[in-house]
């Protein structure tokens, strides 16, 4: 009999000393998670104003040119030139680069760069030139903007100390070419027509020939 109360009151014992052990192990298993950090927002990636696809679809290509110069402050006498122009969509289709060479107008080979984009705010085009023929080496293409179905594009520069205002005038717009004109002046008053490129999809002039 003294055997049996011993064995119950060892089961009691037991049974009091774990419970603590239990309730801990159940309020520990009870505390909420930590939660895990949050994983850091990517930075939305911008995507291109209407305007940019517009000049994109209408312009980016593999084009070769035809030069034609009537007399003007560069040339006096006018003349003729020929070569090539590639103009590819920027990073993310927010500009468009032209790369530009032709011979024979100016008795040298002519090599230019240019990068446009638009600027939201101004509601315009904004560029950069380079050319081996400029002495700054790049200028900055002035304002450029639609105007119905032509793209006008207005430059102030200095020639020979003096003030030159250029316009250039892109049109005929069609899937397989496009005009640009250049008109040059002391002001937009003024301008006479300097120079007529002619730009065709690369491999379309030779068919036609």
């Amino acid at each position: 009999m003294k055997t049996i109360l011993r064995v119950a009151f060892f089961v009691v014992l037991g049974g009091l000393c774990w419970m603590p052990l239990a309730a801990q192990d159940s309020a520990m298993s009870a505390k909420p998670k930590a939660a895990k950090p949050k994983a850091q927002m990517a930075m939305p990636m911008p995507k291109p104003a209407p305007e940019m696809t517009k000049m994109i679809k209408m312009m980016a290509g593999s084009w070769t040119v035809t030069e034609k110069h009537d007399p003007n402050p560069m040339m006096p006498n006018g003349g003729t030139g020929k070569g090539t122009a590639v103009l590819t969509p920027g990073p993310g289709n927010m500009s468009l680069m032209e790369k530009y060479h032709t011979s024979g107008a100016m008795g040298s080979s002519f090599n230019g760069f240019g990068t446009f984009w638009w600027d939201p705010k101004a509601q315009v085009y904004r560029g950069v030139w380079c050319d081996n023929m400029s002495p700054n080496g790049c200028d900055d293409s002035g304002t450029t903007k639609w105007d119905g179905d032509k793209l006008v594009g207005m430059m102030e520069s200095e020639m020979d100390g003096k003030k030159m205002t250029t316009r250039f005038t892109y049109s005929d717009f069609k899937p397989d070419s496009f005009v640009m004109t250049m008109e040059m002046g002391p002001d937009a008053s003024k301008m006479q027509k300097a120079m007529t490129i002619t730009y065709t999809k690369a491999g379309m002039a030779e068919k036609k020939m």
